[in-house]
C-alpha cells in the first residue's frame, strides 16, 4: 500500500510540475505594456533570402534589435525566398538564420507569410509554421482549418497592470496569388478571414465594456484602397508613380517614399470596409513593395508600407525596418518611424562600405572597390 501511495504521489507531483511548467510557458508568451505604459514593436518586412542569410542582412537584424530594444518583433511575410529553399531541411535552416537571432535576443516574435514563402512545394506554410512554433520566442500560431490560409490570428497586449486587454494585434495571411477569379495578380484576404475578424473583434469589444479594442493589422500584401489614398499629380513629380494614364503621389503632408507601384490584389473582398465598420483598426501595415515607405491616413485608418530589410532581393536606400511605439493611455497617438540602414549605423565607415558592397543599387566598380575598403575598415576597427 505504501509503495502504491508513493507511486501515486510521485505521479501527482509530476503532473503538478508539468502544469506549472505549462503555465509558465503560457505566461512567458503574454504580451504586456511596460510599467511606463509603453510597448514597442519592430517590424521586419521582406527578409526574402535563403540559406545562408546574407551577412549584411543578418547584422542589420541584430543591430536594429539592439538599437530599438523592442517588446515584439513582427515579420510581415516573404520571410524566406521559397524558390531557393527547395527542401524542408533547407527551409528549416533558412528560417533558423533569423529566428535564432530573435531567440537569442529573447524578443517575442510573430509572423505572417507572403507570396514567396511557400514557393517550394516540399515546404508548405503548415510546415513552416511548425518550424516557427518550435522557437520559445514565437508567439504566433497555426489556427488550423477554421480559416483559409495559415497564420491568421490575433495577439492581445495586456495593460501594464495586467487587468485588461489594452491593445490587439491582428496577424493576417494575405495569401499568395489569385486563384479566386480570372483577374490575375495577387491574392486577396478572403471573405472567411474577414468574417472571422469581425466575429473576434466583436468578442474583444464585449470584453472591453462595449468599446472597440484599438488594434493594428499586419499582413504582407497592401489593401486595394491604397490607390484611393494616393493623390493625382503632374508627370515628373518627386515620389510619384504612373498608374495607367495617371500619375499619383503621396498626399500633402505625408512624408516617405513611393519608389514603385503598390501591388494590391486586383479585386476587393471588403477587408478595409470591415475595419471601418468595426472601428478598432488604427493602422493596416504591410511590406511586399520593398522600396515604398509611407504612412497615409485614409478615412481614419493609416495605410502603412514598410520597406524591405533584406539585401538578397531588390531594394534601394530605403532598406530597413519600422518601429511602432504605443502608449496604453493614448493608443491612437502611436508613434511610428522607419529605421533605415544608415539610421542604425550613422557615419560608420565599415557600415558604409558594407552597404556599397552588398547593395543591388551599387554599380559593379563601386561594389568591387567597396569590398577592399570594407575589409580595411574592419581591420582598422579591430586595432
Amino acid at each position: 500500500m505504501k509503495k502504491i501511495l508513493a507511486v501515486m504521489l510521485s505521479v501527482l507531483m509530476m503532473v503538478s510540475c508539468l502544469a506549472l511548467f505549462a503555465g509558465a510557458k503560457e505566461e512567458d508568451k503574454t504580451l504586456q505594456f511596460g510599467e511606463d505604459g509603453k510597448f514597442t514593436i519592430l517590424q521586419f518586412a521582406d527578409i526574402q533570402d535563403g540559406y545562408p542569410l546574407m551577412m549584411i542582412t543578418k547584422k542589420l537584424l541584430k543591430d536594429s534589435i539592439a538599437k530599438v530594444q523592442p517588446d515584439l518583433i513582427v515579420l510581415t511575410g516573404d520571410n524566406i525566398s521559397g524558390g531557393s529553399t527547395t527542401t524542408k531541411v533547407i527551409t528549416r535552416a533558412a528560417i533558423n538564420e533569423y529566428m535564432s537571432i530573435f531567440e537569442k535576443a529573447g524578443v517575442p516574435t510573430a509572423a505572417v507569410f507572403g507570396n514567396h514563402d511557400d514557393e517550394s512545394a516540399l515546404a508548405d506554410k503548415d510546415f513552416q509554421m511548425s518550424v516557427y512554433e518550435s522557437y520559445d520566442c514565437f508567439v504566433g500560431y497555426n489556427e488550423g482549418d477554421i480559416i483559409p490560409g495559415v497564420g491568421t490570428y490575433n495577439l492581445p497586449i495586456m495593460s501594464s497592470d495586467g487587468e485588461r486587454i489594452a491593445f490587439n494585434i491582428w496577424m493576417t495571411d494575405s495569401g499568395t496569388y489569385n486563384t479566386e477569379n480570372d483577374l490575375g495578380g495577387y491574392a486577396c484576404t478572403t471573405k472567411e478571414q474577414i468574417a472571422w475578424y469581425v466575429e473576434t473583434s466583436e468578442t474583444l469589444k464585449a470584453q472591453n465594456g462595449g468599446k472597440p479594442v484599438p488594434s493594428f493589422n499586419f499582413q504582407h500584401i497592401i489593401v486595394p484602397e491604397i490607390y484611393d489614398a494616393l493623390v493625382e499629380c503632374e508627370e515628373g513629380t518627386p515620389e510619384s508613380i504612373q498608374q495607367g494614364d495617371k500619375f499619383l503621389t503621396l498626399p500633402e503632408g505625408v512624408e516617405g517614399h513611393l519608389h514603385e507601384n503598390p501591388c494590391p490584389p486586383n479585386y476587393n473582398n471588403g477587408q478595409f470596409r470591415a475595419f471601418l465598420q468595426q472601428g478598432d483598426v488604427l493602422a493596416t501595415v504591410c511590406g511586399h513593395d520593398h522600396k515604398n515607405d509611407f504612412v497615409i491616413p485614409y478615412k481614419g485608418i493609416d495605410i502603412i508600407n514598410t520597406p524591405g530589410v533584406g539585401f538578397s532581393s531588390y531594394n534601394d536606400e530605403t532598406v530597413g525596418s519600422r518601429v511602432f511605439v504605443l502608449d496604453e493611455n493614448a493608443p491612437e497617438d502611436y508613434e511610428t518611424y522607419t529605421l533605415g540602414y544608415f539610421d542604425v549605423y550613422g557615419d560608420d565607415e565599415e557600415a558604409l562600405y558594407r552597404y556599397q558592397a552588398y547593395s543591388r543599387t551599387t554599380d559593379d566598380m563601386t561594389k568591387f572597390v567597396a569590398w577592399f575598403k570594407m575589409v580595411f575598415a574592419m581591420i582598422k576597427n579591430i586595432f
